[in-house]
């Protein structure tokens, strides 16, 4: 299981949590489907199993919900046509990749940023100066060229303009023609209009338009690197767990 979560790709366990009957594997089995939901390793039964569990992973995958399924394997399971005996309980919990998030900058608000990405299991690559690479211990990866799109190789999920630069409205044109699903620039609402304008401008279709998050962040009412970096966070895994960003009390 190690090795997937290193190799940053989607998978799902499957865990038998109750028996009845006769059957050839017991509470606690466990194995471990690929993201088409094939096998890969481990054991909870047979013909008679794996593919209700199968399609069962493919839709957990889908919508990263945990699912509790009952396999009834005393009728013909699966079209198989052999009749197998007894029923099992099992839960599948998804695990997904890590998403990847790019951000653009330097100083402390970087910095937290990295670091609260990092312990929200994201991926991180930061894009910084030369003598800023050292600051950033939380991130996958540094680099210090210009910032060309084209030239990453890694899906980015997330983007992030942190400080200003003159060419952000031609970064985030880029990134909203890459298709990435969530770019953020860290501006003032001025700021924020002058680059509306530029991606209308250069038609942007609503569709895209809609991946674009300026001023970044949630109406903390941030004042210091930490908050802003929180409030910012705070949006990013919103948008990835589709919450509604309201008080649990409300």
């Amino acid at each position: 299981m190690e090795n997937l979560k290193s190799g940053n790709v989607s998978f799902a366990i499957a865990t038998i949590i109750a028996v009845k009957g006769s059957t050839s594997a017991k509470p606690g089995d466990k194995a471990i489907y690929d993201e088409k939901g094939k096998r890969i390793v481990g054991y909870i039964g047979g013909g008679c199993v794996e593919n209700r569990v199968g399609q069962t992973v493919v839709e957990s995958l889908v919508d990263n919900k945990t699912r509790i399924i009952n396999v009834n394997l005393d009728s013909d399971d699966m079209q198989l046509g052999i009749p197998c005996g007894g029923m099992m309980t099992v839960f599948v919990e998804p695990q997904y990749r890590s998403q990847t998030i790019l951000i653009r900058g330097m100083g402390r608000v970087v910095e937290v940023l990295g670091e609260l990405a990092a312990t929200l299991n994201f991926k991180v690559l930061i894009q910084t100066q030369e003598d800023e690479k050292d600051r950033y211990d939380s991130a996958d990866l540094i680099f210090t060229d210009p910032l060309d799109l084209d030239e990453i190789d890694e899906s980015v999920d997330y983007f992030i303009l942190a400080t200003h630069h003159r060419d952000d409205h031609h970064q985030s044109l880029s990134a909203l023609n890459h298709g990435i699903p969530f770019v953020a620039v860290i501006a003032s609402q001025k700021k924020a209009g002058m680059i509306l304008d530029y991606l209308k401008e250069n038609n942007v279709a609503d569709e895209f338009m809609a991946n674009f998050h300026s001023p970044a962040g949630l109406d903390l009412n941030a004042q210091t690197a930490e908050e802003i970096a929180l409030s910012i966070m705070s949006e990013i895994v919103m948008h990835r767990n589709s919450g509604s960003g309201e008080a649990m009390g409300k």
